[in-house]
């Protein structure tokens, strides 16, 4: 059990909550509630904040690792973890375990205090039409085609790879993009063949790769876009894939894969310098 006398209400109400008091402790806090609305208050906050925190961290626990955050974690974080515990070796046990449950309070309060504001000033919201509200990104499309088609064994390219320069005349010719297949195989990727995809309306090749271990890997383009004319990389990552888009041209491509491979950025630099 732990001993709190003496020490901030906030540290010996969070031990209350724990349950980590003794009984004659619990006792006298149980008499202070009682009389004191202010140390009810405090409570109440700091049991709202213990379940607004342990329910963000739950949701974090499912949320997709960023790629950047995996390159990060392969590649090695620069944190010298005897740096981190020489910097909380001071610190008392209980102060440590607190803190987050404050941070947590606060956090809840200003989230109900800007939703409250949201509603108040959204009084006069027009809701957006909802074509434009359905509407989704072409790498959304794209992810749910290669989450359907990577799982195929007899069946993951309608032309396969032995078909060689005619695949770049087919999909040249559907997509209106002219291209050159790369090859990747310094890269452990071996080209197993293609695909002609529709998204919105419009034609996409997709090419598709084979690493070593079995994953799959595609490379798609179509003619035009949504994004305004750039020749810049962005990651994003849709549950367990990585996707690492750009503009090339009038065409807009994108590398899809795991979203553990750490070097999948470096694989779209290499896509992009010779498509």
């Amino acid at each position: 059990m732990q001993q709190t006398t003496g020490q901030a209400l906030e540290v010996r109400l969070s031990a209350y909550i724990d349950d980590e008091l003794g009984d004659a402790e619990r006792a006298e806090l149980d008499a202070l509630l009682a009389r004191d609305e202010d140390a009810k208050v405090m409570l109440d906050k700091l049991k709202a904040g213990s379940a607004f925190g342990n329910k963000a961290f739950e949701d974090f626990l499912h949320d997709p690792v960023p790629l950047a955050l995996v390159r990060q974690i392969k590649q090695g974080s620069g944190i010298n973890p005897r740096s981190e515990r020489v910097a909380t070796a001071n610190l008392p046990a209980r102060t440590i375990r607190v803190w987050p449950r404050a941070l947590a309070a606060a956090m809840a309060l200003l989230l109900l205090g800007g939703a409250a504001g949201f509603l108040a000033g959204s009084a006069h919201y027009v809701a957006e039409p909802e074509s434009a509200a359905s509407a989704r990104p072409w790498i959304d499309e794209i992810a749910d085609y290669h989450r359907i088609y990577s799982r195929q064994k007899e069946h993951l390219v309608e032309a396969p790879a032995s078909d060689g320069p005619k695949i770049e005349a087919w999909l040249a010719s559907s997509v209106g993009v002219g291209f050159k297949t790369p090859d990747l195989a310094s890269k452990g990727l071996t080209f197993e063949g293609a695909r002609l995809l529709v998204v919105d309306g419009k034609p996409v090749g997709q090419l598709v790769y084979r690493d070593r271990e079995g994953d799959i890997y595609a490379i798609c383009f179509l003619k035009g876009g949504e994004e305004p004319q750039t020749d810049q990389f962005r990651e994003d990552i849709r549950d367990n894939l990585g996707l690492v888009s750009w503009q090339k041209g009038d065409a807009s491509l994108v590398v899809v894969g795991p979203s553990a491979d750490a070097g999948l950025r470096e694989l779209a630099e290499a896509v992009a310098a010779s498509i």
